[in-house]
C-alpha cells in the first residue's frame, strides 16, 4: 500500500464550510450589509438568493451566518422540511426548545412568538416550501428571512400580503468561470489531499470541464481520489477523472430530477426519448400524456424551470422554438 491520497475527507463533504470564501466577495458583502442591522436592533432586509446549482449560494450564506450571526440564526433545508410544521420544529429545535413531536403548528408558532427572539431564518431549497404563510410569521416578528433557490424570484408564487411584508432583495449568483473553479479546487486540495496527489494539468482539466458547477467539480475530485486510493495508486490519473466525471453526471441528473414535479418529469421523459422537439409538438404530447387540461402558461413556466436547472436547452424563439435535453 502506497502513501495515502486523501489526508482529510472534510473539505470534500457537501456541508463543508471553508475558512475563507473565494470568488464571491461582493455577494458576501451584500448579504452582510442587508442583515447586519438586526445586530443593531434595527429592521434588516430579507433576501432572495438564487442561481444555478453549484454556484456557491448555500456555502456563502451559511458562512456569513456562521461568522456574523452565530447564535442568532437558523438554517433549514426545505427539501426535507417542506411544511410550516416541519420548519417551525427545526427553528425551535435549533434555538434550544424541547420538541415532543405532538405539538400543532399553531402551538409551535405561539412558542416561537412568545420567545421574542430576533434571528435570521435561512430557508434553503425554498421553492419546495409548501406553505408560504410561515414567511409572514417570521416577518411580523421582525425576523429577516434568507430564501435560497435555483430559480429566479417569481412574485406570483407568493401571496401579496406576504410579499409586501418581506420586501425581498434579490441577490443573484452567476456561474463560476474556469479560473474560479480552479481556485476553489486548489483550496480544497490544500486542505484534504497529499501535495503530490494530482497534477496541474488534471486540476485544469476538472476546472475547464465543470460547466461552472463548483459542487460537481469537488465531487469529481473527491471520487477520483477515492478511486485512485482504493486501487493502491499514489496519485490521480486522467482515467480516474473520467470515471468520476461520469459518476458525477449521473448524480447531478438524479439530484436535478428530484427537483421536478410530476408535470415536469413527464415533459422531461418525452423530450429525453425524442432528444429534441419543437415546442408546439412537445406541448401537444405532454397534454395528451397527462390526460388533463394544462394551460400554455403552466407549460412555459415548467420549461423555464427546466432550462434554469440546466436539464433542457432552448433553441430559437417564437414559432421556431425548440427544446433539447442536455443531461
Amino acid at each position: 500500500m502506497g502513501r495515502p491520497i486523501i489526508l482529510d475527507e472534510g473539505p470534500f463533504h457537501e456541508a463543508f464550510l471553508p475558512a475563507k470564501i473565494l470568488c464571491r466577495e461582493r455577494h458576501v458583502e451584500d448579504i452582510v450589509d442587508s442583515l447586519m442591522p438586526l445586530k443593531q436592533g434595527k429592521p434588516a432586509k430579507s433576501l432572495y438568493v438564487f442561481g444555478a446549482p453549484g454556484a456557491g449560494k448555500t456555502t456563502v450564506v451559511r458562512s456569513v451566518l456562521r461568522e456574523h450571526f452565530g447564535g442568532m440564526s437558523v438554517y433549514v433545508n426545505c427539501w426535507s422540511n417542506r411544511t410550516a410544521h416541519k420548519v417551525m420544529e427545526e427553528v425551535l429545535r435549533q434555538t434550544g426548545s424541547m420538541i415532543h413531536g405532538k405539538e400543532s403548528t399553531s402551538e409551535l408558532i405561539k412558542r416561537f412568538e412568545k420567545s421574542g427572539k430576533k434571528m435570521v431564518i435561512c430557508l434553503d431549497e425554498a421553492d419546495h416550501l409548501k406553505d408560504n404563510d410561515i414567511l409572514y410569521t417570521f416577518s411580523r416578528n421582525s425576523c429577516p428571512v434568507v430564501l435560497i433557490s435555483n430559480h429566479p424570484y417569481s412574485p406570483n408564487d407568493i401571496d401579496d400580503r406576504i410579499r409586501s411584508s418581506l420586501h425581498l432583495q434579490e441577490i443573484e449568483f452567476g456561474t463560476y468561470d474556469g479560473t474560479d473553479i480552479d481556485k476553489i479546487l486548489r483550496d480544497r486540495i490544500k486542505g484534504g489531499l497529499h501535495p503530490q496527489a494530482i497534477s496541474e494539468e488534471l486540476i485544469a482539466e476538472i476546472s475547464s470541464s465543470s460547466g461552472g458547477d463548483a459542487r460537481a467539480s469537488i465531487q469529481i475530485l473527491k471520487n477520483a481520489a477515492i478511486d485512485a486510493e482504493s486501487k493502491g495508486h499514489e496519485s490521480i490519473t486522467i482515467d480516474h477523472i473520467r470515471a468520476a466525471a461520469g459518476f458525477a453526471r449521473k448524480y447531478r441528473l438524479s439530484y436535478l430530477l428530484g427537483k421536478l414535479n410530476d408535470h415536469q418529469k413527464t415533459i422531461y421523459e418525452i423530450l429525453k426519448r425524442n432528444k429534441s422537439m419543437d415546442s408546439g409538438r412537445l406541448f401537444k404530447e405532454y397534454r395528451r400524456q397527462m390526460g388533463e387540461t394544462v394551460t400554455d402558461r403552466s407549460y412555459r413556466n415548467y420549461m423555464q424551470r427546466m432550462v434554469e436547472l440546466g436539464l433542457v436547452r432552448q433553441i430559437g424563439s417564437g414559432r421556431w422554438k425548440k427544446y433539447e435535453v442536455t443531461l
